[in-house]
């Protein structure tokens, strides 16, 4: 055999590149936008070709609801995966658009688009793995955890320091429209507070995508396992959260802008938190499947319109925001985009971490009896002090 020549495909890689030409149908894509967006779907839902790719890969997954839920997330990635694609286009654009920058800056400016490339090829890759939840979900783990960190390290880097030289000066005053004879502090100052809103963008939808993410992937983890009482406290413990994030996330357009539009969405995704705290509660105990359902859909729906609401109204105060500040459409694009793929993809990551870690501590519940008479202790002296 010629050693140079490429090792032949094994039986799992025509079975991994099968499953990513099925998933990329357009059959398959319009089954996932109607799956992507739900929090379940149930067993009958499961398509024969699923069940026999699951038979043939993973055949201690018997459980119709575990089937429906490696189907759903089957679905997710692949539209996490789909709309990473404009989502890196336009974040190398938008690395091009404005005026011109040093090579550090603009190497710099680059970093979020390659590691949002790395993620989107990565997000392709595991769909012909979506069998193998394991394994997948921690491959996805690792290059969601480098997309999300890069544009953090990103604005590490002190741009206003990158204008130095006469000429990189005359390229920065045209940041803050400013006039080619401002002292150069002046000309730093408007570089700093250009990249500064630029950051505020950029990271704005990360961070604060993470908190409706922790809410869904808790929804899903307890209606796939409702038996759990963890999720029901991780919810208590994001709504507030989530409504500290959009309250200081909104403060700099707000600010800049001086629009009620911003007062209003924000209140409206604040009170929105409420529906989530309660349902939260309820569900901080172990209940059956339709008894879970009931208690997350009672209060779903007017968390949802609240949300969708305040979007709407928010948009108004934003389109004021780019307009005033005259950010590119790259900028806005980038900024929708990437708050919606992120809610989606933590949904993912957030359902995998939940499962896992409830595993675990079944595991340690299980054969850890040290453990299980300090939780025993722990919890007479919790009804001790509280009554």
């Amino acid at each position: 055999m010629d050693p140079a020549a490429p090792a032949p495909l094994t039986e799992d890689d025509h079975a991994a590149t099968s499953q990513i030409v099925q998933s990329l149908t357009g059959s398959f894509l319009l089954i996932s936008l109607k799956r992507a967006f739900r929090l379940e779907i149930n067993p009958h839902e499961v398509l024969e070709s699923e069940r026999r790719a699951l038979a043939a890969s993973a055949a201690h997954v018997t459980d119709p609801e575990h089937q429906a839920f490696l189907a759903w997330r089957r679905s997710v990635l692949l539209i996490v995966a789909i709309a990473f694609v404009p989502l890196t286009v336009l974040r190398f654009l938008e690395a091009f658009d404005g005026p011109p920058v040093p090579d550090g800056a603009r190497a710099a400016m680059l970093m979020p688009a390659f590691a949002e490339a790395l993620f989107c090829l990565t997000a392709f890759a595991m769909l012909g793995k979506w069998t193998q939840w394991a394994m997948q979900r921690r491959v996805l783990l690792v290059a969601w955890a480098l997309y999300f960190v890069a544009p953090f390290l990103l604005y590490l880097y002190p741009f206003q320091e990158a204008f130095d030289s006469t000429k990189e000066l005359k390229a920065a005053a045209q940041f803050g429209e400013l006039h080619l004879s401002a002292k150069k502090k002046h000309i730093h100052m408007a570089v700093g507070l250009v990249f500064g809103v630029k950051a505020m963008l950029a990271l704005a939808p990360k961070a604060i995508s993470l908190m409706p993410g922790v809410i869904r992937a808790s929804i899903v983890s307890k209606l796939l396992f409702p038996g759990t009482a963890g999720p029901g406290f991780l919810m208590i413990l994001a709504a507030p959260l989530y409504a500290l994030f959009a309250y200081v996330i909104i403060l700099l357009p707000y600010q800049i802008t001086g629009s009620a539009y911003f007062v209003v969405g924000v209140l409206g995704v604040m009170t929105a938190q409420i529906f989530i705290a309660l349902s939260g509660r309820k569900l901080t105990m172990p209940l059956g499947r339709v008894d879970a359902r009931y208690r997350i859909h009672r209060y779903w729906l007017a968390y949802i319109v609240l949300l969708v609401g305040s979007a709407v109204v928010m948009l108004i105060g934003v389109a004021d925001f780019v307009r005033k500040l005259d950010f590119s459409m790259f900028t806005v694009g980038t900024t929708i985009l990437s708050f919606m793929s992120n809610v989606l993809v933590l949904t993912l990551i957030g359902t995998d971490a939940i499962i896992a870690n409830l595993h675990r501590l079944a595991e340690r519940r299980a054969y850890d009896e040290a453990h299980e008479a300090l939780r025993l202790e722990s919890e007479a002296k919790l009804r001790r002090f509280c009554g």
